[in-house]
């Protein structure tokens, strides 16, 4: 049975590149997150919790 993962957001320490996801399946595709920065190619990337802002942008953004 599928598990809807929560919204996160991946930020870049070396450049502050940064992108919010919305809630995906449990099955992630190749290329469906970058395992590096697109900006400057930095393989360190954070993942953190969005925050109340971010979730309401991104519930907005779903239902359009």
């Amino acid at each position: 049975m599928p598990i809807q993962t929560s919204a996160f957001k991946l930020i870049c320490p070396s450049c502050g590149w940064n992108k919010l996801f919305p809630p995906m399946g449990d099955v992630r595709l190749p290329g469906q997150v970058p395992d590096k920065c697109p900006s400057c190619g930095s393989e360190q990337l954070n993942c953190v919790k969005p925050n109340i802002t971010e979730k309401m942008l991104v519930s907005i953004k779903s239902k359009l």
